[in-house]
């Protein structure tokens, strides 16, 4: 089934009424009478996210013959979710900005930002618990410990390159791909669908959460023309080795190892440190690895799809698919 170049038309064009929805139901649960509350989640939820996961519930529940209208609700709970892990990850990383605008923590401080990333995450498991479904909240709960375990592991990592790639795997599944895998997991719970289609959509789910984190950390090596401000360098500038570096290291002489190590590990990083590591990465081919990679993991994603029978909805999952590998930010 041919998907290229379509992913998003095809995608909003299915599921834009309920992907409407979804954006009211976010603005309304987030209001509070605590006034920072409010301001903080509205600054966030008028950032420019691509809902890229409450897309992939949303089609995944109708893939699966769901008829109903409850996913709207999971699908703003899932939302809320990622955007509080956004939310803590800024905190945790000191970061300026967000999707190219001021951080929550720059603008009303770390302790503001911790309670409404708090609040939001709560929000999620109390639209989830008001549907009624207590497997999607055991699930959303078990996710929800990982993502922070994989968070610690990474600030556990901070400042050392010298990280193998098993290590690296481990904390974007538990980060970002255990999320992806769920979100879609959860369509599938909502469709009533068997074991065997609900695995193969967790799998799928798994597989593009990998791919997605790739090429995100593909891009901040890759990006000449950040979408939404992000700054390239961004990770290395962190102290955060990920796969472009992490390959380079590997393959660098010795040195090019102590000129990347020196580089890295410098108690103040400013952007001509990461433009010399970059031209060692770019020369190792760290970036094109990475990429590489990442479309393995989207052909693996694909083929876990083919159990379903062919319609508009798989045709959008596959084409989203292929949007996470062709994107630019």
């Amino acid at each position: 089934m041919e998907t290229k170049r379509v992913g998003k038309e095809i995608e909003l064009g299915l599921i834009s009424e309920e992907l409407a929805q979804v954006e009211e139901v976010l603005f309304q649960e987030a209001r509070s009478d605590a006034q920072i509350i409010f301001e903080v989640s509205d600054h966030l939820l008028k950032s420019g996210g691509k809902r890229f996961r409450p897309s992939l519930l949303l089609l995944s529940s109708r893939l699966c013959g769901y008829q109903g209208k409850d996913n709207v609700y999971y699908a703003a709970a899932i939302e809320y979710a990622h955007t509080a892990t956004l939310i803590h990850d800024d905190v945790v990383d000191e970061a300026r900005t967000r999707r190219g605008r001021p951080s929550a923590n720059v603008l009303w401080g770390n302790q503001a930002s911790v309670l409404v990333g708090d609040y939001l995450l709560f929000k999620s498991f109390n639209l989830i618990l008001q549907m009624g479904n207590y497997r999607i909240l055991g699930l959303l709960n078990d996710i929800a410990m990982q993502m922070a375990e994989g968070e610690a592991f990474q600030l556990g990592r901070r400042g050392k390159i010298e990280v193998d790639e098993t290590e690296y795997f481990s904390t974007i599944i538990d980060k970002t791909a255990s999320l992806i895998s769920a979100t879609c997991q959860i369509g599938a719970i909502l469709g009533e669908a068997n074991r065997k289609h609900e695995e193969s959509l967790a799998d799928f789910g798994h597989n593009l959460g990998i791919a997605f984190q790739l090429v995100d950390d593909a891009l901040d090596y890759r990006n000449l023309k950040p979408v939404w401000g992000k700054q390239t360098g961004k990770d290395f500038l962190e102290s955060k080795a990920t796969l472009p570096l992490i390959r380079a290291f590997k393959l660098a002489k010795e040195s090019e190892r102590e000129q990347l190590h020196e580089l890295f590990t410098r108690t103040e990083l400013a952007q001509g440190h990461f433009s010399q590591a970059l031209e060692i990465v770019e020369r190792l081919g760290g970036i094109d690895y990475t990429m590489d990679k990442a479309r393995q993991y989207i052909f693996t994603a694909k083929k876990s799809l083919s159990i379903f029978p062919d319609s508009p909805y798989k045709l959008a999952l596959l084409a989203m698919a292929d949007f996470v590998v062709e994107r630019n930010c």
